[in-house]
């Protein structure tokens, strides 16, 4: 029975005299030559420059870091949170960069690198040797890839030569996924780099049923007859060293994102299934769940103190926009890239049409190679293509509900991935075993193979692997501010302005604030995440708003004492007026306010406010309760306003208020943060307007301008228009009443510049030409219309559009007013919509004074600042241009006020409230000298405590569940450790004993089989038996198919399946010029174009056509040659 020899050969005979050194040198010398290959590729990156790679703190303080993750919550981050996942740094990422701390960190970070490709690359590279290719009988007479001629017309099988078997590697570790998380988050890239290990020794063939039940209840591993108490023990103890490397690279996957862990599993997971292994896999799942105790107890405890974060974040809509089969298939799944830059290499392979046609053409050719592999790759490829490619509106519910833990579904691409890699491989083992090592066709297609996958991964080549903003070091200014906080701003919490969704300076992008690591004081960021509850966000926000204003009021009762302003305050000049000391490090400003509370005493009853956490930057310093509209509340507002928000961005991210029958344009389960207040929203009279878009949409391009919504066309004021989104074409605007039009109805129009559009109603239309600033007026044509829609011919504003006699109205309205009521705010920080318009039912009689700074029209009657009215029940309306107005009563509202104190609490006589400026938690505990306190939830989601008459002493937080977190960090760790420990010694076992038997049996000349030998290949042909080539396989292949691509997926699947069924066309070309013909259409027209490519049925129906080609299978599927049937003297190696 023949063997590999070393890379390259082509595979000589066992007999054929090879040095005994040799097959070492061959084995393990590709895995080393990879690794310095791809570590050249690493430090081929622009030297000297540090990426945003994963988390900030990693290369500036990992000791910090790792020290504060062994609690689950710090009061150092924003108002006070729990760490997400910062435990999943343990181990191995942040052990890695702390034992390279003395390193420049630009060293460091290509040092991961390269152990994160070297890992994947040898992984693919064992798992490549293992596998099984089918290569179709020989007719031209040339030695097999066994160098025996082939005189039984059965195929000949055998595992990937060494030079295909590390281009599948490579094509594996260099595809455009990894290249485009590498460098930016390579906590996603490190799982799936071992998933192939994983893939790798679930292929033991040792592990299926069918060997087992071949041989019969009374034969042992290596066939030796045994009685049944016997064989069940060998049956035990031959499942453990294959379970034991099954488990060892799930130990090493770590933790910083749980579902990435789970993901690089799932290819193991299908091997078991379709092998039957049920025995293995139940040993399998409780070797990992031993190994990921350490971070499993703490990911539940997450869970249940966790605000709702997985609500504010991307939606399913979002991370599954671009995952059509053509994206899929050549690697580019990774959301990211396609809606914004910073990753270079990302960008550049998911936009640039030469990249999506190379990275198409590697994917081609993996489809045709899946030919000669196992359908067991086929069945992988199709469970990856479902679970990332599915578009069915209950499966985008679960993702954004139930399934939030795996909504990024990209990061299961390693179960499409490793199929295509492995099918290049085999594509050049089969047209090596065809042609030989010697044809020049053989040659040529050869070198083409290889230039084809080097060219798909050039950005590597290229340098341009690092994401932009790639900095030499961190400025020593923000050290020295840090430095400066940390002395001087303890016991207070230090606010950073301005909000950033990610920090990006002039001199680099850290993505995590600089001031991060640097800072041990508590403090604050409104950043694209905050992991607070949404009503603190509110509160955030709110601050946020209140400050570029020079309104600083508000940040006392989140405990805010010293303001970092990252710019300077020349690029703010709102906050020129914060009163404290000032001092500046390089740009860096930093005042510490007068007031620098830790935290905040008050005996007052809370005054009652309906509306959200936004509010509370513009009361007055006083205990607040939030409630909902018509719960008695003292002050209304006009907050939460009903608006949509873009979670994506800090910059214009909200929408113009809405009407309930407003178009809604964002995808998440939650339009804007919860609140507890009653949404604020525009009533509509006379009918409803619509439109195409609009650019106050918060999905606008660049951002929402609240001023350019529908209702400014509607409005009757001069300063506003209804514009369309950004970049449409063919946009409108239409006019529906509530009663139809009477024929020959007037339309008013007046648009922001000359321009043309027509008037439409139903099929009759006429067109307008209009000038700027002039109100025109125009018959609608046709009869009686039930709408009226005006369409653009370019991009231009409407400032007016109504009809004659018949207008329609909107005006946010305030919902149920009660008789508490004693004081309105109104205001247009929050979104600016340029004219202040409100409307609400005034319940009884009140005499108000108005606060503004400009005058304010009320019920049509102009107030100036400081002036009284009455408000009589009924109807109001409000107009001005002002930013804020306040309506008070002329009897002033008492508000309470606020004692700063620090931890020591000083005695009173009757009940108070301590007040912390943290964000509420459940598992926040206060305790005063031991004494557990009562948890209040007070204004913006805030933490407080109730102090009973009398109590005094020192003040502590804790959190509830810390003890526990540790616990399970602890013994989980040892746990884990025992059970690594456990599977290094069986398998150590396990290599000698097997070492013993070949020496007994005298098979030396097999120490270089390895992975894919002929045990293997005689069990990877067996299990073709399971699936067949019949009508179970193929409706398994169909409902996948369907399941993953739609009804046209079943249709080209169909397709495919019948072409190669029933003509002549050969399989693998076939699917290959299908997937090639599907990528050339995409690089046509790839994102951003307007007529982007991966929207097209077409595109669907010929990569799932390409498919169904898998479905006929040109090779006896359950024929296995005597020659290299499974034999007791050959059992598999475990080396890769």
């Amino acid at each position: 029975m023949g063997s590999r020899g070393a890379p390259g050969t082509g595979g000589a005979p066992a007999t054929s005299g090879a040095a005994p050194d040799a097959a070492p040198v061959g084995r393990w010398g590709a895995h080393a030559a990879g690794w310095v290959v791809l570590g050249l590729l690493a430090f081929l990156q622009p030297f000297g420059l540090v990426a945003a790679d994963t988390k900030h703190d990693l290369t500036a303080n990992p000791g910090a870091f790792l020290a504060r993750a062994l609690t689950p919550y710090t009061d150092i981050f924003t108002l006070g949170q729990l760490q997400n996942q910062a435990y999943g740094y343990l181990f191995p990422h942040g052990a890695f960069f702390l034992l390279t701390e003395p390193l420049p960190d630009w060293i460091a970070q290509r040092l991961w690198w390269t152990v994160v490709l070297g890992v994947g690359y040898s992984g693919a590279l064992a798992l490549a040797r293992r596998v099984v290719v089918v290569v179709l009988p020989n007719q031209t007479g040339l030695p097999n890839q066994a160098g025996l001629p082939n005189q039984t017309g059965l195929p000949n099988q055998t595992g990937l030569p060494g030079a295909w078997a590390v281009l599948a590697a490579g094509a594996f570790v260099l595809s455009p996924r990894t290249l485009s998380t590498l460098t930016a988050i390579s906590s996603e890239t490190w799982p799936t780099m071992l998933a192939p290990w994983v893939v790798w020794a679930a292929l033991d063939p040792r592990l299926g049923s069918h060997t087992n039940s071949r041989r019969g209840p009374a034969t042992g591993q290596y066939g030796r007859h045994t009685n049944p108490r016997q064989s069940r023990w060998s049956a035990a103890t031959s499942l453990a060293a294959p379970v034991a490397a099954m488990v060892l690279p799930v130990a090493l996957m770590g933790a910083v994102n749980a579902t990435a862990t789970l993901a690089a599993c799932v290819p193991a997971l299908v091997v078991l299934v379709y092998r039957r292994a049920w025995n293995a896999l139940a040993a399998w799942l409780a070797g990992c769940a031993l190994v990921s105790l350490w971070w499993i107890g703490p990911l539940m405890i997450l869970g249940r103190y966790s605000p709702p974060f997985t609500d504010y974040i991307e939606s399913a809509f979002v991370t599954t926009r671009w995952l059509n089969p053509a994206e899929i298939l050549r690697g580019a799944t990774s959301w990211a890239p396609f809606v914004d830059n910073e990753r270079l290499a990302g960008t550049l392979l998911a936009t640039e049409p030469t990249f999506v046609l190379l990275t198409g053409l590697v994917a081609a050719v993996g489809v045709a190679g899946l030919h000669r592999l196992s359908r067991m790759w086929t069945y992988m490829l199709l469970v990856g293509l479902a679970v990332m490619g599915m578009r069915y509106g209950f499966y985008l519910d679960f993702l954004d509900g139930p399934g939030a833990f795996m909504r990024n579904v990209h990061k299961f691409d390693p179960l499409v991935r490793l199929p295509l890699a492995l099918g290049v491989g085999a594509v050049g083992a089969a047209l090596h075993a065809r042609l030989g090592a010697h044809h020049s066709r053989y040659r040529s297609a050869a070198v083409a193979l290889v230039v084809l996958v080097g060219a798909s991964a050039s950005p590597a080549w290229t340098g341009q692997l690092l994401p932009r903003g790639a900095y030499e070091q961190v400025p020593q200014y923000w050290q020295d501010a840090a430095d400066f906080l940390n002395t001087h701003a303890q016991g207070t919490r230090t606010l950073l302005y301005p909000p950033e969704s990610f920090a990006r300076a002039d001199w680099g992008w850290t993505r995590d604030e600089p001031a991060q690591p640097l800072l041990e004081v508590p403090w604050a960021v409104r950043d694209a995440i905050p992991l607070v509850p949404p009503e603190s966000i509110r509160g955030l926000d709110g601050a946020m708003a209140a400050l570029s204003r020079g309104q600083a009021a508000g940040l006392e009762r989140m405990g805010i004492g010293a303001v970092l302003i990252k710019d300077g305050v020349d690029s703010h000049r709102a906050l020129a007026n914060l009163q404290g000391q000032w001092h500046s490090f390089g740009p860096i400003d930093v005042v510490l306010l007068e007031s620098q509370p830790q935290y905040l005493l008050s005996d007052a009853a809370p005054v009652r406010v309906a509306g959200g956490g936004e509010v509370a930057a513009f009361l007055p310093a006083a205990p607040l309760e939030l409630v909902p509209a018509g719960a008695g509340a003292q002050v209304v507002t006009d907050t939460p306003l009903r608006v949509e928000r873009n979670y994506g961005t800090l910059d214009g991210p909200v929408s113009a208020p809405l009407a309930p029958a407003d178009t809604t344009h964002v995808r998440n389960r939650q339009p804007d943060y919860a609140s507890v207040g009653t949404p604020v929203q525009v009533a509509e009279s006379g009918g409803h307007v619509a439109a195409s878009s609009s650019a106050a949409d918060a999905s606008a391009f660049g951002g929402a301008t609240p001023s350019r919504s529908v209702t400014a066309a509607v409005d009757g004021e001069d300063a506003t228009a209804w514009w369309p989104a950004p970049g449409e074409r063919n946009s409108w605007l239409e006019l529906r009443p509530d009663n139809p039009y009477p024929a020959r109805a007037q339309l008013e129009l007046q648009t922001t510049k000359d321009t043309t559009v027509r008037v439409h109603n139903g099929d009759a239309a006429v067109e307008l030409d209009t000038t700027a600033g002039t109100l025109h007026t125009v018959r609608i044509p046709g009869g009686q219309a039930a709408a009226v829609r005006i369409e653009l011919t370019q991009p231009v504003g409407i400032v007016h559009a109504q009809v004659r006699g018949a207008p329609i109205e909107r005006i946010v309205t305030l919902p149920e007013v009660t008789d508490h009521a004693r004081e309105f705010f109104f205001q247009q920080e929050l979104v600016d919509t340029t004219v202040l318009r409100r409307a609400w039912q005034q319940p009884h009689a009140l005499t108000v004074r108005v606060e503004a700074d400009r005058t304010v029209s009320i019920d049509g009657q102009e107030y100036s600042p400081g002036q009284s009215l009455q408000l009589a029940p009924g109807a109001h309306q409000l107009r001005t241009r002002a930013r804020q107005v306040w309506l008070r009563d002329v009897n002033a509202l008492p508000y309470g006020t606020f004692t700063p104190t620090d931890a020591q609490i000083p005695p009173a006589p009757g009940p108070r409230t301590l007040y912390t400026g943290r964000a509420f938690n459940p598992g926040v505990e206060g305790y005063l000298d031991g004494q557990r306190l009562e948890p209040v939830l007070a204004d913006a989601s805030s933490q407080a405590f109730a102090l009973p008459p009398g109590a005094a002493g020192t003040f502590e937080l804790r959190f509830a569940a810390t003890d526990t977190f540790r616990a399970s960090l602890g013994i989980g760790a040892v746990l884990g450790g025992l059970t690594v420990a456990g599977c290094l010694w069986l398998l150590r076992r396990d290599g000698r004993v097997r070492a013993s038997r070949r020496g007994e049996a005298g098979q030396d000349s097999l120490q270089d089989a390895g992975p894919g030998d002929a045990s293997d290949i005689g069990l990877d042909s067996e299990l073709e038996c399971w699936a067949g080539s019949g009508g179970t396989g193929k409706l398994v292949l169909f409902g996948l198919a369907g399941a993953a691509l739609g009804p046209v997926g079943l249709g080209g699947v169909a397709a495919g399946w019948a072409a190669t069924r029933y003509t002549s066309l050969p399989g693998p070309w076939l699917a290959a010029g299908l997937v090639a013909a599907a990528q050339a259409m995409l690089a046509r027209a790839p994102w951003p174009a307007a007529t982007y490519a991966g929207d097209s049925w077409l595109l669907a129906f010929l990569c799932a056509a390409a498919l169904g080609t898998l479905a006929v299978r040109s090779i006896p599927a359950c024929e296995v040659p005597a020659s290299v049937a499974p034999t007791s003297e050959a059992p598999a190696r475990s080396l890769p």
